[in-house]
């Protein structure tokens, strides 16, 4: 991905959610640089917590997916 598209998906997160979830600072001498906020902390707290629900509902099926799959060979 490039570095100005990750800068335009961290606008579009900001724009979305009520509190901005990256705040960054501007370059120069002593570099920039971003950080999560609390709010951002928390919207990725809850969304890994999302992964792991959604993993384990879906478990079952996602082995048996696994299962019809067919071997890839090492050089393909």
């Amino acid at each position: 991905m490039s570095y100005k598209r990750a800068w335009e998906l961290v606008g579009t997160l900001n724009a979305t959610f009520r509190e901005p979830v990256v705040e960054s600072t501007r370059g120069g001498s002593g570099g920039g640089g971003a950080v999560l906020t609390q709010a951002g902390r928390e919207v990725l707290d809850l969304y890994r917590a999302f992964e792991r629900e959604v993993a384990a509902a879906g478990a079952k099926q996602l082995a048996a997916l696994n299962a019809r799959l067919s071997d890839i060979p090492e050089k393909r």
